[in-house]
């Protein structure tokens, strides 16, 4: 097994997640993401379609997949999303469909996907401010999103918020959305800057460490490591002393490449096992040929040949992307 990469073998007991990125579009322009500024978007014509994805889940499924992501970009910007959700429902039944949003659609597509099989939201807010809202993420109302987020608790089994935490923007919220997880039980999750190459310098100045937003907490309501419930979850738990149970992501500075199960469909086909691979395994071209045994073959390759590309690992070569590009 490479160093720093759970193990992912065929005869392997974990189980794995699969995140699928199925557009890299986006309605917003948050400055560390930047939908289309490293590489140009996918066109509608390489979207794998609902039917090649009805196609590729039960290999999935053959394989260990237990929970599907679907990611963007913003998901909910795809017309037929509903039939993606549904594609995997049908061959992976018993799999936890979860979605990842900015939710500004959420409340009039919910429906739809509770249909289709959805059982699961994240939805990203990085602000519950309005104006700052607007200033740091885009043209949205955040208290309509925040109320479609509590629809949204009632109908699924499990909704988290995300949000990037960003020196000199946003760092003054934590107790906010520590409240507000307090009032409604929506679990928050801290996240950490990333930089992915596509927005170094605002990285650099805003970047906020994992480890500084637990000493906020700490300050606020107090804060005690608890378990995580799954060793491969991204999260490590953190308790405050009322009992307010909150995430903290810290891919930069606490990396979780060791415990990492999780596998990369990018919207045009393209199978990776790192969020940081600059390159993975085409499924399209065994797609078009209709050959089953060669997907098979090419999803067994990128599970056995994954690995970390985290820049913990390694620090050279690394190529720019943004978050949008490859699913975050």
């Amino acid at each position: 097994m490479r160093p720093n990469v759970v193990d992912l073998r065929p005869d392997s007991p974990k189980r794995l997640t699969l995140r699928v990125s199925v557009l890299d579009r986006c309605q917003y322009r948050c400055a560390y993401c930047r939908p289309g500024a490293v590489s140009p978007f996918f066109a509608r014509e390489e979207w794998v379609s609902v039917d090649d994805y009805a196609r590729l889940a039960p290999h999935f499924g053959a394989i260990g997949v237990n929970k599907v992501r679907f990611t963007g970009g913003e998901p909910l910007l795809r017309p037929d999303l509903p039939g993606v959700v549904r594609a995997f429902r049908d061959h992976i039944p018993d799999c936890h469909l979860a979605l990842t949003t900015n939710g500004q659609l959420l409340d009039r597509k919910l429906d739809d996907l509770i249909e289709a099989g959805l059982t699961g939201a994240t939805v990203h807010i990085d602000s519950l401010r309005p104006e700052r809202y607007r200033a740091l993420m885009g043209d949205g109302d955040v208290k309509l999103i925040v109320d479609a987020l509590l629809r949204a608790q009632a109908r699924l089994s499990e909704v988290k918020i995300n949000t990037v935490m960003q020196r000199g923007k946003n760092v003054d919220e934590i107790g906010d959305f520590i409240a507000l997880s307090r009032s409604t039980g929506i679990e928050v999750r801290f996240i950490e800057l990333m930089n992915t190459g596509s927005a170094v310098q605002y990285t650099k100045e805003t970047f906020f460490t994992g480890r500084e937003i637990v000493d906020a907490v700490r300050t606020l309501a107090g804060a005690t490591p608890v378990e995580r419930r799954s060793p491969s979850d991204p999260a490590a738990l953190w308790q405050t002393d009322d009992g307010v149970v909150f995430g903290i992501i810290a891919s930069d500075t606490e990396s979780f490449c060791a415990q990492c199960n999780r596998l990369r469909l990018t919207a045009n086909g393209n199978l990776r096992g790192c969020l940081y691979q600059s390159a993975g395994i085409d499924l399209v071209e065994p797609l078009q040929r209709g050959s089953d045994d060669e997907i098979r073959a090419r999803i067994l390759a990128a599970v056995s040949a994954k690995r970390s590309y985290h820049p913990d690992v390694m620090p050279k070569g690394r190529v720019r992307f943004s978050m949008a590009q490859t699913g975050g």
